[in-house]
């Protein structure tokens, strides 16, 4: 059996993907996602208030404020920046949302990671860029550095915070000695699992979305660690199959 493990919002999505792909899986959530209404209210001030040239967003999480925004520029006649989505789920859902309001295209990295979005051509072509990104509270710091190292003006607003669970939420009935992998999609999901179930995953291999997790994980103590570069169900069905027994 496969350990997974997502935000509340997601698991029976992920556990019902896991499931039709024929993988013995179970889903554990250790944190729920909370939005921040006073940041989405932050967001559209600011873009109705400043030229903005690129919107960076950093999670599906992010995706309503983002297209809210879009509406209040369009409300006063004001073009839509560029938009960038961290990965294909976000995009999808940005590009859904947008297209009832805009027809401002949505990019997303050749790799679905900070680094990946840092190496697009957007953000390399010119400095001086005005760059806003919509993002949750403690994650991608790394957009944020890079983008000033280019010399890009950028602001951050956290319209979403996870706040971890009392009691971690289950998909179904496990016990540590069934699991053979873990896939964990964020540094601090990993560490909330590492926290609530001990040395006992150490030893197994586990499964990311990046190479800087894959560090911090190595740094823990895990010797075996995979990485995907992208955070889709599909995507990492897809690296299960090819590198896993399960």
């Amino acid at each position: 059996m496969l350990l997974f493990t997502r935000p509340r919002p997601k698991l029976t999505t992920s556990a019902e993907a896991f499931e039709k792909a024929g993988i013995n899986a179970v889903g554990v959530a250790t944190s729920d996602i909370v939005l921040i209404p006073s940041q989405f209210e932050a967001v559209k001030a600011f873009l109705t208030g400043n030229k903005v040239d690129i919107v960076i967003v950093t999670s599906v999480y992010a995706v309503d404020c983002a297209v809210e925004s879009a509406d209040a520029l369009k409300k006063i006649q004001k073009p839509c920046p560029e938009f960038i989505a961290i990965g294909d789920a976000t995009a999808q859902k940005l590009s859904a949302g947008l297209s009832r309001i805009t027809s401002a295209e949505v990019s997303t990295p050749n790799v679905h990671t900070s680094e990946g979005i840092l190496a697009m051509h957007q953000l390399n072509e010119e400095n001086g860029k005005q760059i806003v990104i919509i993002k949750g509270e403690g994650g991608r710091d790394t957009i944020e550095q890079g983008i000033q190292l280019k010399g890009g003006d950028v602001r951050t607003f956290c319209v979403y915070k996870r706040e971890q669970l009392a009691c971690p939420i289950s998909t179904k009935r496990w016990k540590i000695g069934d699991v053979s992998g873990i896939i964990a999609t964020s540094e601090a999901m990993a560490q909330q699992l590492l926290s609530q179930y001990g040395d006992a995953l150490v030893q197994l291999p586990w499964l990311t979305v990046s190479e800087r997790v894959k560090s911090t994980l190595i740094q823990s103590g895990i010797k075996r660690v995979g990485v995907c570069h992208r955070a889709t169900d599909q995507a990492l069905i897809a690296w299960v199959k090819d590198n896993w027994e399960y």
